[in-house]
């Protein structure tokens, strides 16, 4: 029983070593605004400073700006979820690809999240959308 408590002491330490030292940071340039029916690549990258590889994810949310509910698939966000293995010194980079669709009116939510281990960052912002 001693040993099983030293262990977890230990276990519990690195995961509190692990996310006091190390970071991710989701790093993004959103558009000011989007016309209906435009097509738009949006450039994405995850700053780290690890240098042993770990795998970690990246989701984008796309969100009606007024109701809150998910417009993913009407804006044919196709692939919402993509995963990434750090490499040092390396930022992973990667584009959540969209389409505003023609009869969409008001702004939507897009919502970037990073997970690596216990660590985790995000990003929100609104983009207005015009005729």
């Amino acid at each position: 029983m001693k040993q099983l408590l030293m262990i977890g002491f230990f276990w519990s330490g690195m995961l509190t070593s692990f996310a006091q030292n190390s970071f991710i940071k989701i790093k993004t340039t959103p558009p000011t605004k989007l016309k209906i029916g435009q097509s738009y690549k949006l450039k994405v990258c995850v700053v780290h400073d690890f240098t042993i590889e770990k795998t970690g994810s990246l989701t984008c949310m796309l969100r009606n700006g007024i109701s809150k509910v998910s417009v993913d698939g009407w804006f044919i966000n196709i692939f919402p979820f993509q995963y990434f293995t750090t490499i040092l010194h390396t930022p992973f980079d990667t584009e959540f690809s969209f389409t505003v669709p023609y009869d969409y009116k008001g702004k939507f939510e897009v919502n970037l999240i990073g997970n690596l281990g216990p660590l985790k960052d995000s990003v929100h912002f609104i983009i207005p959308t015009y005729k």
